[in-house]
């Protein structure tokens, strides 16, 4: 499930050219994680802004979606030296995010699992969002920061194939309020 659910964010991230960006705290100094990420992307709002042009010919959605990121950030470490101090940062960068007005909208737990995905809020316009995602041997964080829009969001999920998990995401928050499951998700 944990691996399934971490290429999911990655492919996620995909279209937006790779990962997540800047955010509330910084994802370089997580405990328990090798000095050197397997994967790391770090996209600032110009590299959005020249992916965004490149892409805008032979897929206008994707470009339509990552002119409003200002950031992406991702780390992928695929095998962990402490994995209770990742935990640990797990747990403790859920409660800051919830803390500075993140919204939880899905919380997944199972015996070493753990997903956490958190989005900020600007009346009605998705802002940020922050997924973590951690088992006993593998971890991915990722931060997106700028305006989300859900439709193009849920489009390119759905040509990917993630259109149900995505939807979860956007709309039930929308319609029910954060979600939060004990199980997989």
């Amino acid at each position: 499930m944990i691996r399934q659910t971490m290429l999911a964010g990655l492919l996620l991230c995909a279209p937006c050219a790779g990962a997540l960006a800047q955010g509330s705290f910084d994802f370089d100094r997580i405990p328990g994680v090798p000095d050197e990420p397997t994967v790391q992307v770090d996209l600032n709002a110009a590299l959005l802004g020249f992916a965004a042009g490149a892409a805008r010919v032979n897929d206008p959605a994707t470009a339509d979606m990552l002119e409003g990121i200002e950031g992406i950030r991702v780390r992928v470490y695929e095998t962990l030296r402490d994995p209770a101090a990742v935990a640990s940062f797990v747990e403790g960068a859920s409660r800051e995010l919830e803390r500075e007005g993140w919204q939880r909208v899905v919380y997944a737990q199972e015996d070493d699992e753990k997903v956490r995905v958190y989005v900020r809020m600007d009346g009605e316009e998705m802002r940020g969002m922050t997924i973590m995602v951690l088992d006993a041997e593998d971890a991915v964080f990722v931060n997106v920061a700028g305006r989300i829009d859900p439709e193009q969001l849920g489009r390119i999920a759905g040509a990917m194939g993630m259109g149900d998990i995505i939807g979860d995401i956007t709309g039930a928050q929308r319609y029910f309020g954060p979600v939060q499951r004990s199980r997989d998700y």
